[in-house]
């Protein structure tokens, strides 16, 4: 129920809550875009950070593989990369996310495999991409610990709504809050929309709502 309410929102309108709510660090910034045209997605935080590294190390994807190793419906990848020159996802990960039942993925780097992303129908938020491999160039290297994506710590169980304006990260003690504060926020905004498209003023709809 919430995944759905969060994805019916959006990024915008999280975002607008989140402010009133003097949470004003929630755009994980305009680098992270869709790879394709995914629509809205939203779940729960899975965290990841990957480290630097020159060569490639026994147990290299030791974390990762312990992180798919069980099943997390509903969650959201979010990786803080290690580099920012080599594709950390692709199409082979993504088919092992999605079995376990995660429903996309954030990644403060660079990704590779784009045609099977796409043919997977599977939402993956990247800065670009690249067709270097990140073995030998970075190391999955802790699991389950906040993650500082731009000026925002995403915390393991914080919900994540993206879509094509971006990423935003809502904390999950105030989720039920962006819920409600977001649904009205939707049903005035239709309101308004409805009485400007009859020639309604703007001003005098502005004042009346304070929704713009």
């Amino acid at each position: 129920m919430r995944r759905d309410q969060l994805q019916l929102l959006g990024a915008a309108l999280v975002c607008d809550v989140l402010d009133s709510l003097g949470e004003r660090n929630s755009f994980l910034g305009p680098a992270l875009r869709a790879v394709w045209p995914c629509g809205a997605v939203a779940g729960t935080a899975l965290t990841i950070t990957c480290a630097p590294c020159d060569e490639v190390a026994d147990g290299a994807y030791g974390v990762l593989f312990d992180t798919l190793a069980d099943r997390h419906d509903h969650s959201i990848l979010v990786i803080a990369n290690g580099d920012r020159i080599s594709g950390l996802w692709g199409g082979l990960l993504t088919v092992a996310a999605q079995a376990r039942g995660v429903v996309g993925v954030v990644v403060d780097g660079l990704t590779r495999d784009v045609g099977e992303i796409v043919a997977a129908q599977f939402p993956v938020f990247a800065r670009g991409t690249s067709p270097l491999d990140s073995a030998g160039r970075q190391n999955f290297a802790e699991f389950g610990r906040p993650v500082r994506i731009g000026d925002v710590v995403v915390n393991p169980g914080d919900w994540v709504v993206a879509d094509e304006l971006g990423a935003a990260v809502c904390p999950h003690r105030h989720v039920d809050q962006v819920i409600a504060l977001g649904l009205d926020k939707r049903r005035g905004e239709s309101t308004v929309r409805s009485e400007l498209s009859g020639g309604a003023d703007i001003g005098d709809v502005f004042h009346r709502h304070g929704i713009l």
